[in-house]
C-alpha cells in the first residue's frame, strides 16, 4: 500500500524526494528505495515517469536524471545552492500495459 501511496502523490504534482519524505513523515534515505520501485512498478503499468534532474542554482549545472536525491555539492563550482529533482508520474493513457512506456527525462 506504501508505494501506491508514492504513486499516487507523484501523479498529482512533481514533487521532490524531500516533499514526498514530508508528506508522508519520513526520512529522505527512508524512501528512496521505496521511491525507485514505485518508478520501476508504474513504467511496467505504461505510466510516463518524467524525472527534471538536480540542478546547480549557481552555475546551472545539470545532474543525472538518475540521481533521485538531492547531491551535496556541484561537481562544477562546488556550490551548495541546488535545486532537488523532481518526479512526476503521468497515468497511462489506456489503462494498463507495458507496451511503449519509457522513463523520460524532461529538461
Amino acid at each position: 500500500m506504501f508505494r501506491k501511496d508514492l504513486v499516487k502523490l507523484l501523479s498529482e504534482q512533481p514533487r521532490s524526494v524531500s516533499s514526498l519524505a514530508r508528506a508522508l513523515g519520513l526520512t529522505r534515505g527512508d524512501i528512496e528505495d521505496d521511491l525507485r520501485h514505485a518508478i520501476r512498478s508504474a513504467i511496467a503499468a505504461g505510466h510516463q515517469v518524467e524525472i527534471l534532474p538536480a540542478r546547480c542554482r549557481t552555475c546551472g549545472f545539470t545532474f543525472d536524471a538518475q540521481k533521485l536525491t538531492k547531491p551535496g555539492k556541484c561537481p562544477a563550482c562546488r556550490g551548495t545552492r541546488l535545486f532537488e529533482p523532481q518526479i512526476f508520474i503521468r497515468p497511462a493513457a489506456g489503462g494498463r500495459g507495458g507496451n511503449g512506456s519509457k522513463t523520460e527525462e524532461r529538461r
